[in-house]
């Protein structure tokens, strides 16, 4: 007796594997059904976000991007501004200022000019002396506006234009959120 072995088709193997892909994956355009822990917007006029400010240094909470320019760092506050710092001596270094720009995550140097944005503007600062760091130009709206958080495979509320620009996201309990990312 002789035994032949029949291999499955291809179309028995796309449906096979199809059906496996299914059985591992929930949609995620159903709305929960109660609280559920996701990410609620932080607003602010527009007024208020074009408005950079030069304070005293501030502790680092969640530090982005690092930028080094001579003996100086500039390292990113994530959405809220810059932190400035002496570095001349890498084993001390010393807090100058905090300039707060809001919704502020990117840098760039050249010269004695910073770039940096601010929401969807550009805004270009005058740095030669860290002592009356000012802006001397501003473009807007050179970005696109996004009104969604940055992380992904969460839930979060919806942006609300009626209610200002999005600034920041904040961890919260949110019932029925309708958005999800």
């Amino acid at each position: 007796m002789k035994h032949t072995l029949q291999l499955p088709s291809l179309t028995q193997i796309g449906s096979l594997l199809g059906l496996v892909a299914l059985t591992g994956c929930y949609p995620q355009n159903t709305e929960p059904s109660g609280p559920v822990q996701g990410l609620r917007p932080v607003y602010a006029p527009m007024e208020t976000v074009r408005k950079v400010e030069i304070l005293p240094p501030q502790p680092l909470k969640q530090p982005g991007k690092i930028y080094v320019k001579d003996a100086f760092l500039f390292i990113n506050e994530q959405n809220k501004g810059l932190h400035v710092v002496n570095n001349v001596n890498p084993e001390k270094p010393v807090k100058l200022a905090f300039i707060a720009i809001p919704g502020n995550t990117d840098m760039a140097v050249k010269g004695s000019i910073l770039y940096a944005n601010n929401i969807t503007d550009l805004v270009a600062l005058d740095i030669s002396n860290l002592q009356q760091i000012q802006v001397t130009k501003r473009l807007e709206n050179m970005f696109p506006y996004i009104a969604y958080p940055a992380e992904r495979g969460v839930r979060f509320e919806c942006a609300d234009p009626s209610k200002g620009v999005v600034i920041r996201w904040e961890q919260a309990q949110l019932t029925n959120p309708k958005c999800y990312r």
